[in-house]
């Protein structure tokens, strides 16, 4: 343990952020005192599209350096749709904290909780539960902040590195194991668009070597359109879901949508040297 109380850079945020933060801290420290073996200390920072409204900046570097400096960052929402930058884009301070931090892996449970609205109607909708494993720091976000574009035509770059594809591949097989061994399906299914591009079919190789490393877990693959067609029609078959960064982004308010909404669609970016991830 780092500290002696583990510290929480807090970062609240814009429109819904305060309202979800300030009972999730109260949440955090009724599991403190409950539980025990274990002290959190909460420090709050300003962050956001209306801090960058009034100040001109989304972050400041002393915030910053105080998330990177922290046990965990605990983020409720950024962004206002009135307040864009002069490239028309909103304010992204998430975006390289992802990066600056490592945080490659996005894991974003999809469960339906009892009492909660069902947006099905098939009985069989009460047992979602899925992960939607996102890139985090690739993918179509790679250029975020430097894309070309003229008076006549627009152009952003994909990017898809074998080193950071196989760790999330690695992260997909030991979620599936761990699920497994706690009565779940152990099934991996990788999310594409492999028959058209070939960044998502070297994205397709590199799981299905990454699945033949993991022989006790089913794999399998679907395009991203059929996808997002089957979790509508059979959201309770998938297991561990493992993409690339923006069909995560997108199908993962897919997946909040069929368990409540946004509010029941929590993320949790994490990286290696958490060790949350090691075999």
């Amino acid at each position: 343990m780092p500290s002696s109380a583990l510290r929480i850079a807090v970062f609240p945020g814009d429109g819904i952020g305060p309202e979800v933060i300030a009972p999730t801290i109260e949440i955090l420290k009724l599991l403190e005192s409950r539980l025990g073996g274990f002290r959190l200390s909460f420090q709050e920072y300003p962050v956001g599209a209306g801090l960058y409204r009034e100040t001109g900046e989304d972050i400041s570097a002393a915030s910053f350096e105080a998330a990177r400096a922290a046990d965990a960052i605990l983020l409720g929402a950024i962004g206002l749709p009135d307040v864009r930058l002069s490239d028309g884009t909103e304010i992204r301070p998430h975006l390289r904290m992802r990066d600056e931090f490592g945080l490659y892996a996005g894991v974003r449970p999809v469960k339906a909780y009892p009492n909660t609205p069902r947006r099905l109607l098939d009985e069989r909708a009460a047992g979602i539960d899925l992960i939607i494993l996102r890139e985090s720091t690739e993918g179509l976000f790679f250029s975020q902040g430097q894309g070309e574009v003229s008076e006549t035509e627009a152009r952003e770059t994909l990017r898809i590195t074998r080193a950071t594809t196989e760790k999330l591949c690695d992260v997909a097989f030991r979620l599936a194991r761990r699920r497994k061994s706690r009565g779940g399906k152990g099934r991996v299914t990788c999310v594409d668009k492999s028959n058209v591009f070939r960044a998502y079919a070297f994205f397709r190789q590199i799981f299905r070597e990454r699945a033949a490393a993991n022989p006790d877990i089913t794999a399998d693959c679907a395009y991203v359109d059929a996808m997002a067609l089957n979790l509508i029609r059979q959201p309770w078959e998938f297991d561990v879901l493992v993409m690339e960064n923006m069909f995560g982004d997108i199908l993962s308010d897919l997946g909040g949508g069929l368990v409540g909404g946004m509010g029941m669609a929590p993320c949790a970016e994490v990286g290696d040297e958490h060790g949350l991830f090691q075999p």
